[in-house]
């Protein structure tokens, strides 16, 4: 028997399909030194996928859908697609016991992306730099550290601005670095903040640590923007 997981969402109508976290139920015995890891890994998944899936993101999301079913129709069922992508993504998330290939984190994060250009339109300017694709990250750890950047980066400019995503090879290690221009923040005032922005953040530093022996560092200044790096290391993947 696997355990099961309802999600809340808009307010507290709970979905009707519950879904199997992949780890079995718990039955009273006292768990061995794998059992706890595992189920501490369960729990930081959950987490990180719960504070993906925001109210406020998808009813913005469904009213731009609204709108734009009136203007253009065609426009209007690729972002129901690229929704329902990310949606499902969020979802099978939940099952990731494993790393997964990046170039699935990065379709993920396009989908993400495409949908938020509906909101932000021409002030939300997206740059990639890949350079190496041939290694797996943890589900949604990349995309947790792009909507970061989205939310709390751009979306909080009065003109908008511009997110990077970049990998690249070093000597030992693969980096993955997220980028914006936004307003910045002030780490020791986010150190005191328990919000669900900065909980995701902590799971996916844990869970990078957890499951690919990886660091996160992220570094701020008020007014000039935000970079998130991860350092994988090669041995790992």
């Amino acid at each position: 028997m696997f355990r099961k997981l309802r999600i809340k969402l808009f307010g507290g109508e709970e979905e009707e399909e519950l879904l199997e976290t992949g780890f079995p139920e718990e039955t009273g015995e006292e768990p061995d030194g794998e059992g706890e890891r595992l189920s501490e890994l369960e729990t930081m998944r959950t987490r990180l996928v719960l504070s993906q899936i925001s109210p406020h993101f998808l009813f913005n999301s469904l009213n731009a859908i609204y709108f734009l079913c009136e203007k253009d129709t065609k426009a209007a069922q690729t972002a129901i697609t690229e929704l329902s992508s990310y949606l499902r993504g969020n979802m099978d998330s939940v099952n990731a016991s494993e790393p997964i290939p990046f170039e699935t984190e990065l379709q993920h994060i396009e989908h993400y992306l495409a949908i938020e250009k509906l909101r932000y339109g021409d002030e939300l300017e997206i740059q990639y730099d890949i350079n190496v694709r041939d290694f797996s990250v943890p589900a949604l750890s990349v995309q947790a550290l792009v909507e970061n950047a989205v939310h709390h980066g751009i979306g909080k400019t009065e003109n908008g601005g511009k997110i990077s995503i970049s990998s690249w090879p070093g000597y030992d290690t693969i980096l993955v670095e997220v980028a914006d221009n936004g307003v910045g923040f002030d780490p020791e005032e986010v150190a005191k903040d328990k919000t669900r922005s900065h909980t995701g953040i902590a799971n996916t530093r844990s869970l990078l640590r957890a499951l690919c022996g990886a660091t996160l560092e992220i570094v701020s200044e008020r007014g000039r923007g935000t970079r998130a790096m991860i350092r994988l290391p090669k041995s790992e993947i």
